[in-house]
């Protein structure tokens, strides 16, 4: 090969990586994007019921506890796969059916647990502020 071609031959290999990293920069994105709103539809749901007070400490709360509200629901996401494929495996086996359901039960309990200890730490803060709001 000349000198030429491969330059273009390095030009095509650096264009497609570039391409390839786009590619996944923008789902990458997007993943955060839906995980995003899927929190702020948890907080619009648990916390709606409160005073804005409340709801505006628990959004707080939350957003300080990012991390392990999405690790809370990653885990509830992957007990809820593991039911889904056990239900599909052949032959049936209802055991590991139960098993995979339990798993839900506790991966949602510990969700709605933490969730739940995030909108009472906004409570306390919220009537631990002066009436002024100082």
């Amino acid at each position: 090969m000349t000198r030429r071609s491969w330059m273009w031959a390095a030009v095509l290999v650096v264009l497609a990586l570039s391409l390839a990293l786009n590619f996944f920069f923008i789902g990458y994105a997007a993943h955060g994007l839906r995980q995003a709103v899927a929190a702020r539809g948890l907080i619009a749901e648990i916390a709606g019921a409160y005073s804005p007070q409340v709801r505006r400490e628990f959004r707080t709360v939350m957003r300080v506890n990012r991390a392990r509200t999405f690790e809370a629901l990653r885990e509830l996401r992957a007990a809820r796969a593991d039911l889904a494929a056990a239900e599909k495996a052949e032959p049936f086996d209802e055991a590991a059916v139960t098993k995979a359901m339990a798993a839900v039960r506790v991966a949602t309990t510990n969700l709605q647990a933490t969730v739940q200890g995030y909108l009472l730490i906004a409570m306390k803060n919220v009537h631990a502020k002066p009436a002024g709001g100082g």
